[in-house]
């Protein structure tokens, strides 16, 4: 089943979000879905199709206010709309920015397989991966990774700077010393603009089969281990999302639109990402200023089972701090959850992102691991409710 499911999946160029391929894949996840007897839905909703359309709006408006200060004052209120647009999406928080134009439809695909007994104490496990691929980028290379947290930082830093600026120079305090700043920080913005999207421009997607088309076989054969468990009062629900590239957009409609149907007591959570290369990893910790920590029941037991003989040599505890997993609205809405990947020697996901993230590449062994920890975390999880 993992070697025909990746195949399946990596036969496409890509699975970009609201794209053909995309949809294709959709429809493939649907059918095998419906082969294994789960009743299947899909949830609709609007994203931008990367988040190329996301930065450009960001630049965009600093560029915009940045250039009419010396028109309006004006303009310092726009500048600072559009910092607190930058802070919200690049910390991980729902921001205004992902409804911007142009908007396109993009899917969801959930199955469910009932729990046989039903009553007050049915639990709910929802296993989740995204099935969308990432644009290919220069700033997810081996040798960016290392960086990635401290260059959003800087890059949030520079926007907060320019806030400042545009203030001093609306009331022509600093000049003309403010106005090189200026000019100086509407050059960086274009740039970055131009450096973190032109892997698009150039090459489009990455295949994507670390990422994440073995975190949706993970998923896949972790409720197929569950269902033939004797777990007859749990409900299982394999989410697979679109539009984590552009922000996480399909996990964030997702939560929103059931979250007030869990009851946390009784609900566990497993997202996987990225299991192609490296050691199975129990995230701790992500975030980029705004530090995101996974202090949870299911990260706990994870972390127990980790230090058991059967995973002690097969997997660790770590953090990741380049951009983030679908697990954060979980996180947020204190929903437990556990995140898993796989991290190298040197705390990076090799070839995320790249052109070289092809089937050839994967390494099964922390898809198997990220199957086997899932499924005990479940069963003890299970047996201490």
């Amino acid at each position: 089943m993992l070697d025909a499911l990746l195949r399946d999946l990596t036969a496409l160029p890509h699975r970009g979000t609201a794209t053909p391929h995309g949809a294709e894949a959709a429809r493939l996840l649907q059918k095998y879905l419906v082969d294994r007897e789960a009743t299947v839905r899909t949830e609709s909703f609007q994203t931008p199709k990367t988040y190329v359309t996301i930065v450009y709006w960001l630049v965009g408006g600093l560029i915009a206010g940045l250039a009419l200060i010396p028109v309006t004052g004006v303009a310092v209120g726009l500048i600072w709309y559009f910092i607190l647009l930058a802070w919200r999406y690049f910390n991980w928080h729902y921001s205004f920015i992902t409804k911007f134009p142009i908007q396109h439809t993009a899917h969801n695909v959930i199955g469910r397989w009932s729990a046989r007994k039903v009553g007050e104490s049915t639990r709910k496990v929802i296993l989740m991966a995204h099935y969308d691929t990432a644009p290919i980028s220069v700033l997810y290379s081996a040798n960016q990774q290392a960086t990635f947290r401290l260059s959003l930082v800087i890059s949030l830093g520079l926007m907060m700077l320019a806030g400042v600026t545009a203030f001093l120079e609306a009331f022509s305090i600093g000049l003309p010393y403010v106005t090189y700043l200026r000019y100086g920080l509407m050059i960086y913005f274009l740039l970055q603009g131009i450096l973190s999207t032109l892997g698009y421009w150039l090459k489009g997607y990455a295949n994507g089969a670390s990422d994440n088309a073995t975190g949706v076989v993970a998923a896949l054969a972790t409720a197929d281990q569950l269902r033939q468990a004797d777990l007859t009062d749990t409900e299982i629900d394999v989410v697979l999302t679109s539009a984590e590239e552009v922000g996480m957009i399909g996990a964030y409609h997702y939560v929103e639109a059931h979250k007030r149907e869990w009851k946390r007591a009784q609900t566990l959570v497993i997202n996987f990402d990225t299991l192609g290369a490296g050691k199975l990893t129990v995230i701790e910790q992500t975030g980029t200023v705004d530090v995101i920590r996974y202090d949870n029941e299911p990260t706990r037991l994870a972390r127990q089972l980790v230090e058991t003989e059967a995973f002690r040599h097969r997997t660790q505890v770590g953090q990741w701090h380049t951009a983030d997993f679908d697990s954060v609205w979980f996180v947020r809405n204190r929903i437990p959850v556990l995140a898993l990947c796989a991290l190298d020697e040197n705390g990076r996901m090799p070839r995320i992102h790249q052109s070289d993230d092809t089937l050839d590449q994967v390494d099964r062994r922390p898809l198997e691991t990220a199957i086997d920890l899932a499924e005990a975390v479940v069963k003890h999880w299970v047996s201490g409710n």
